[in-house]
């Protein structure tokens, strides 16, 4: 029976609910020892960089069911060449594309696109490995800083124009669960201006990703890319988050995340109903397609991330936060991601700092709650946007349809 919870290497937000371990996570034989001295029954992998390590087949070598792909699957997101070539491979639609390896081949490639171009660092980046070049100095300037760097290499994208939403869906690698919908806002500034971050808010769900265009993702990105990875015997258990471009032509993908993201996470678990456990548990032991529908609440979710001053840049660490029990006082939920105790007060100890979340029955009652919990946190050190959710009021994104997410199980 899975009746406890221990968080490494967590902060004091998740430990009030979890017991925080010091592991490293990186000694994936220290990560084993802890899990069988403590009897742990599953193990579920959070960011990206312990899943692009293989920490998922050291776990499940050793015995230990967890919820994560393994190394191989986990290049869904460690790698953008190796997603595109699985997209050229199973004739998923999604952006025009030049993978590079030198300066000289990204000049060529921008040079075939012309502007506006997209170049993307090829590896792992937080979410801020993008630039979307509007100029050809833009785009010079963003492959002279990653070529700069030894080894490096990129992809070099057609720029798709239309709305971006992002897409969950469990698999265990044979059936898919669609879970729900989101859209964040990516730049540090409001109106969408400014460097690219992990992640500067989110809502949830995408009410631009009507029925229709979401059957068609699952149908047409989602589904082909379970059965290539399977028929190559490279099966993805886990989530896949799809981050889609909404275009003239139907969804097309930009790129794979292998885990829940953040702050999507937030939102979606703000609406969510039902269970999260038993689900996990099921596409740990491959029998997802037993496994009861998630079930969201037909309530708009969004959040609300605070920063640290000088992201995405340098970060202002150790400034006091303040006001947590107030912001939540009237049902906002304040999740904490880089944050410490120092001499037992709460302080910034990283660039994303705090997600503040709250729920209503729209998007515009929903962005109102979050943010008068965002008035209530004393963090004079840090800063948030104040549009999330814009795009959904400005009208742009105003599509009549139901904030329930369509549930049922897809068996490839």
């Amino acid at each position: 029976m899975l009746d406890r919870l221990n968080a490494a290497p967590g902060n004091p937000g998740i430990a009030e609910a979890a017991e925080v371990v010091a592991i490293d996570v990186t000694d994936h034989a220290a990560v084993i020892d802890f899990c069988r001295t403590r009897d742990i029954g599953l193990v579920v992998v959070g960011p990206e960089a312990p899943l692009v390590a293989g920490i998922a087949d050291d776990l499940a070598a050793a015995g230990i069911r967890v919820f994560g792909p393994s190394k191989a699957a986990a290049q869904l997101e460690g790698s953008k060449a190796f997603t595109k070539m699985l997209c050229d491979r199973a004739g998923i639609p999604t952006a025009g594309y030049r993978a590079v390896q030198s300066l000289d081949e990204a000049r060529a490639a921008i040079t075939a696109f012309g502007v506006p171009v997209v170049v993307k660092a090829d590896g792992l980046a937080a979410g801020k490995g993008v630039t979307v070049a509007m100029t050809l100095a833009e785009a010079h300037a963003a492959i002279e800083a990653l070529f700069a760097e030894p080894g490096a290499s990129a992809v070099i994208e057609e720029f798709l124009d239309g709305e971006e939403a992002s897409l969950f869906a469990l698999t265990d690698g044979e059936t898919i669960v669609p879970f729900g919908s989101a859209q964040d806002h990516k730049r540090v500034g409001d109106g969408d201006t400014g460097p690219n971050t992990g992640g500067m808010g989110a809502y949830s769900p995408a009410r631009v990703l009507t029925a229709e265009l979401e059957a068609r993702a699952i149908a047409e990105i989602i589904e082909p890319t379970v059965r290539t990875l399977a028929e190559e015997k490279n099966w993805f258990s886990g989530v896949l988050y799809a981050g889609l471009m909404l275009t003239a032509e139907g969804p097309k993908l930009i790129e794979y995340n292998a885990r829940f993201g953040d702050p999507e996470c937030q939102v979606l678990m703000m609406r969510l109903e039902s269970d999260l456990l038993p689900l996990m548990l099921a596409v740990a032991e491959g029998r997802l397609a037993e496994a009861p529908a998630p079930v969201f609440a037909d309530e708009v979710a969004l959040t609300v991330v605070m920063a640290a001053n000088g992201y995405p840049g340098t970060p202002a660490t150790g400034g006091a936060i303040r006001g947590i029990e107030q912001a939540e006082a009237n049902g906002a939920k304040v999740f904490q991601a880089g944050t410490k105790l120092a001499g037992g007060e709460l302080v910034a100890a990283g660039g994303r700092v705090l997600a503040v979340t709250a729920t209503g029955h729209d998007v515009a009652a929903a962005q109102a709650a979050a943010y008068r919990a965002v008035d209530a946190i004393d963090f004079p050190s840090g800063f948030c946007r104040r549009d999330i959710g814009w795009r959904a009021l400005s009208g742009d994104a105003a599509v009549a349809v139901s904030t329930r997410e369509h549930e049922g199980a897809v068996r490839r």
